[in-house]
């Protein structure tokens, strides 16, 4: 089937493909963005909370667990704020529709609290509340996925915890990822065929399966979480993800113990040139503990220079490979209908 670009075309009845094909074009427009308004840079950033859930929420977990930081950033994916959130936190409020309600109470107690507001949306009550009060606002184009407009939500929170002296500017080294992305995004295209394509290769080793993603903390970890979104949402697949080294101290003795034909896991390891050299020790033993369990074992590793390079590579893994396997099902990646049933009766 996934030799077909026929077949594959047919399979994704609402064009997921369209927009992961489109991913480096993404990176290249989300560079241009502007940033609606000033921000205050007066004094040192000394807290940033990152509020948002779902596919918006990702763009935070990913940059706090993958990138030296200056100062605390902490990802809220929940109603209420941290009770030492003050007036000298900044937050910034990442929703791609602008409505998300957890995200939107979070917005309501910062500025209660006086805390300064930053806002990244592509429009909805976000926005609305961001014009009203002049807080700076980024605004992105609509018509997306959330989990398809990661890049659209993700670069510009580097850009804004750059401006704040949180982390490092990246725009060089994101510049620089693209042609790597580029010719990634055309090794996992529909018209490459199976036998020189791992974007294809995972999804037919997961199809069906229970997928579970164990990257390494401070640079794989979050994408680990990334993997699992897409394969929740894309493929309709349950899938577990974790970290390295707390993996080693709790899931590792399940697996371990767990009968081979008992269940149908599929394990994933995910892998950094940055990562600690006593991890690449734990996933070693890690395999040779737990490959029989799981008949065999999958890794890969981030490619690229930088470090938006190597987990871009990851993410574009993730994406095309979450697309092939709801394909090789039968289910159509886009639709996500518990999710929108469940908001529908939550909006009543």
């Amino acid at each position: 089937m996934l030799d077909s670009v026929e077949k594959i075309a047919d399979g994704d009845k609402g064009k997921m493909l369209s927009a992961v094909l489109q991913t480096p074009e993404m990176i290249e427009t989300a560079l241009r963005f502007p940033l609606i308004g000033s921000l205050d840079q007066g004094d040192k950033t000394k807290l940033v909370v990152i509020a948002g859930m779902g596919g918006s929420g990702i763009s935070g977990e990913i940059l706090a667990d993958a990138f030296p930081l200056a100062c605390p950033v902490i990802v809220a994916k929940k109603y209420s704020l941290p009770d030492y959130v003050t007036e000298e936190t900044k937050v910034v409020a990442v929703s791609y529709s602008g409505e998300t309600e957890e995200t939107l109470s979070v917005v309501r107690q910062a500025e209660a609290r006086g805390a300064k507001i930053i806002c990244v949306t592509s429009g909805g009550k976000l926005k609305e509340l961001a014009s009203k009060n002049n807080w700076p606002l980024v605004l992105i184009p609509t018509g997306f996925q959330p989990r398809a407009a990661l890049m659209y939500l993700f670069i510009p929170l580097l850009q804004v915890l750059s401006k704040l002296g949180v982390i490092e500017a990246q725009e060089a080294e994101i510049v620089k990822s693209l042609p790597l992305l580029k010719k990634l995004r055309d090794e996992y295209a529909p018209a490459c065929p199976v036998r020189g394509n791992q974007a294809k290769q995972l999804a037919k080793k997961v199809a069906g399966r229970i997928p579970v993603i164990i990257g390494s903390s401070g640079t794989t970890g979050a994408i680990a979480t990334r993997f699992k979104n897409q394969f929740n949402e894309n493929s309709k697949l349950p899938a577990c993800a974790s970290v390295f080294p707390e993996v080693s101290h709790n899931e590792t003795a399940s697996y371990f113990a767990m009968p081979r034909d008992k269940y149908n896991f599929a394990l994933i390891i995910l892998r950094d040139e940055a990562d600690n050299e006593r991890i690449k020790k734990r996933i070693e033993i890690t395999k040779s503990l737990l490959s029989q369990q799981f008949g065999g074992i999958s890794e890969f590793a981030s490619q690229g220079k930088s470090r938006f390079a190597r987990l871009a590579s990851l993410i574009l893994l993730a994406d095309f490979a979450s697309v092939y396997a709801a394909i090789i099902q039968g289910v159509d990646p886009t639709a996500i209908e518990a999710i929108t049933r469940l908001k529908r009766e939550m909006s009543r």
